[in-house]
This record gives C-alpha cells, sequence and structure tokens, in this order.
C-alpha cells in the first residue's frame, strides 16, 4: 500500500473512531463552566444544556461523571421542571434552582431506567435552572433548600 494513503486511512480511522467514542460518550460540551456552591466553598464544572434538543439529551448515554461535575440546565423562564432517566445510565441527584441560583428542591438518587415506561419526576416548585450531579452528591455535600450556587455571569436572569 502506498505509504501516503496508508496515512490517509489511519487518519480517517483515527477520526472515525474518535467520533464514534464521543457519541457513546454522549456528546456533550466539555464540562468547563465552573459554577460555585457557595455554602460549602465547591467548584463544580459542568456542560450546559442551553436548548430543546440540549435539554431533551441531558446525561443520557454518559458513561462516567466525575464527583465535581454535572449538567446545568438552562430553562427560559420560571415554571415546575421535570426530569425522566430514559437512556441515562448513571444514577443521578438533581437540584432545582430558583432564577437567582437558590436551591428550590432536590431529587436523589434516580435510578436509570431501562425499559419504558419512565417514570417522570417533578420539581414540584417553580425553577429556572435544574442541575444533575451524581447519585449521592447531595447528602455527601449537604445541599439544602435555599443554599446558594454561584452561577457564571451570562446565565443570570436579566434584571
Amino acid at each position: 500500500m502506498n505509504p501516503s494513503l496508508s496515512s490517509s486511512v489511519l487518519a480517517l480511522f483515527l477520526l472515525t473512531t474518535s467520533l464514534h467514542q464521543k457519541a457513546l460518550a454522549g456528546s456533550l460540551e466539555a464540562f468547563d463552566t465552573p459554577i460555585t456552591l457557595i455554602e460549602q466553598q465547591r467548584i463544580v464544572y459542568v456542560a450546559i444544556a442551553r436548548n430543546d434538543n440540549e435539554r431533551e439529551r441531558g446525561l443520557m448515554f454518559q458513561r462516567d461523571l466525575g464527583e465535581n461535575q454535572g449538567m446545568l440546565f438552562i430553562y427560559p423562564d420560571l415554571a415546575r421542571r421535570s426530569v425522566w432517566m430514559k437512556n441515562t445510565l448513571l444514577a443521578l441527584d438533581v437540584v432545582f434552582l430558583s432564577g437567582d441560583g437558590r436551591i428550590v428542591a432536590r431529587l436523589e438518587n434516580l435510578q436509570p431506567c431501562h425499559r419504558d415506561p419512565c417514570r417522570i419526576y417533578d420539581s414540584k416548585v417553580p425553577a429556572r435552572y435544574m442541575l444533575e450531579l451524581s447519585a449521592g452528591y447531595i447528602e455527601k455535600h449537604a445541599l439544602k433548600p435555599g443554599q446558594q450556587i454561584s452561577l457564571p455571569e451570562p446565565l443570570k436572569p436579566a434584571r
């Protein structure tokens, strides 16, 4: 085989493999946006779900999630929020936040759903943001309603 053709085939193989692995891992943006749990003095690095497609996909198919990683769902308004665990491979804790970043509700240790129908969990109170974390995070770090989470400036609601 021609060395130049061999290099091209190898490059194409590596690119295809990388794209396939990214798809299997959930095709998320990097967990590179810091948010701060004020009372706990902890930083969590999140991927952000900004639109309907990203929010619907969430952490589906994600194989692992570091202790200080999560996904922050941004909604355009304050309303009751719901979450399901369809095609989610990891157990998760979910924290619902008000427009100013205060914890208003929590759901702990939601288990993956392997077949329909998948249960739908509800915030029961209006929320502007939803934060998904690894199961056990809420208990381990004593996250409670009323506590403040500092969100990045561009995510804060307009005043």
